[in-house]
């Protein structure tokens, strides 16, 4: 049976890396494969303006995000659910991009009779709750080897590995986009290195790991700046000035704020320091190959795993301190190779782009479909 429609539902507002993932997916299937995507998200937000600037149909939901609904809040909404998933046309599938929106939309779209997949992007905990839920996917598509392996054996005979995909804009004039940067932020505007870190201000991110890894490169590169892209999650900007502050390099931090679009944030750095630990994957390293940024960061998780495939950076072991750190930030600068990081660009994009992502999750649609 020919794949028709595919539903993405979100129970959130924000836009994060999975919004960014599934729209590119979205995007291409209806322009390369004829297929109608619908976006189901609360009404207002962020998720609905986005999907429809990319030109999907969108269901505005009477309901307020949430990162994570209770019982009765579902067992409350579940009759709107079963009346929007009602007649679909054949060849329509639900298509959850975290675990919330499984455990929203997998029940209704089960009744449904509608096959259903689980897009695992993250390292859930693997209680009964989770695995409940998760158990509701006819099949799980997982975005590394990393996550995959997380995944207890029964779930793992459902699970594809599927690269994530990313179409990135680049040609971005980086001496424009420094000096317009400059001009809300003059401290940028010196001749030394940008070093930037991108991410929200949760404790797994490390944000308070890089201000002290800042400290030790200016030991040795004074002329260094340190831009904070990010938002609050954990950690609060006030809290984060203050570390800053006490480390006494609080005129060499930038703190941006949250910024879109993400690629023209880390094109203008001279070097991107990815902190983090335990990510399923990682957009940001390989943001920055294509955009030709070296990179460090750390060997943890799906960090570790997309450095060793795709190379064009530094890895740093996990239980490193922030001079360790800072001293593989300063070996990245010194022997930056644009030809090298060029070529290890070049092939990320080739092998990560949209259309073979889409062609990889549209043999995934057209199995469940052709069952259904």
């Amino acid at each position: 049976m020919p794949v028709s429609r595919v539903i993405f539902p979100f129970t959130n507002a924000k836009i994060g890396g999975s919004h960014v993932s599934s729209f590119t997916l979205g995007e291409t299937l209806q322009r390369d494969h004829g297929v109608e995507v619908v976006v189901a998200a609360p009404a207002g937000t962020l998720i609905c303006d986005v999907a429809r600037e990319r030109g999907f149909t969108v269901w505005p939901l009477a309901e307020k995000p949430a990162f994570r609904h209770g019982v009765m809040t579902e067992a409350r909404l579940l009759p709107g659910r079963l009346r929007l998933l009602a007649g679909q046309p054949a060849g329509t599938l639900v298509h959850n991009n975290d675990l919330s929106a499984l455990q929203s939309w997998g029940p209704a779209a089960r009744m449904r009779g509608l096959p259903v997949v689980y897009h695992n992007r993250a390292f859930n905990r693997t209680v009964p709750p989770n695995l409940a839920i998760m158990g509701l996917a006819h099949r799980i598509i997982c975005i590394s080897q990393a996550v995959e392996r997380r995944l207890p054996g029964w779930l793992a005979r459902r699970s594809s590995l599927v690269d994530n995909p990313f179409e990135l804009r680049n040609g971005q004039d980086v001496t424009a986009l420094r000096d317009a940067f400059a001009k809300d932020y003059p401290v940028a505007a010196g001749e030394g290195p940008l070093i930037g870190f991108v991410g929200n201000f949760a404790h797994r991110k490390r944000p308070r790991y890089f201000l002290e890894m800042g400290k030790a490169v200016l030991e040795r590169r004074p002329d260094a700046t340190f831009v904070v892209f990010g938002r609050e999650v954990d950690e609060t900007q006030e809290a984060l000035e203050r570390h800053a502050a006490a480390l006494g390099i609080a005129r060499h931090v930038v703190f941006a704020g949250f910024r879109m679009p993400v690629e023209d944030n880390i094109a203008m750095l001279d070097m991107l320091a990815i902190t983090a630990i335990e990510e399923p994957l990682g957009r940001t390293p390989l943001e920055a190959l294509m955009l030709g940024v070296p990179y460090v960061a750390t060997d943890d998780a799906g960090l570790g795993e997309t450095g060793r495939r795709f190379g064009g950076g530094l890895l740093v072991p996990r239980d490193a301190d922030p001079v360790r750190f800072a001293e593989a930030v300063l070996q990245g600068l010194r022997d930056y190779d644009p030809a090298r990081l060029s070529q290890a660009g070049q092939y990320a994009r080739e092998t990560l782009s949209g259309r073979r992502h889409t062609e990889r999750v549209m043999a995934i649609y057209e199995e469940l479909t052709a069952k259904t």
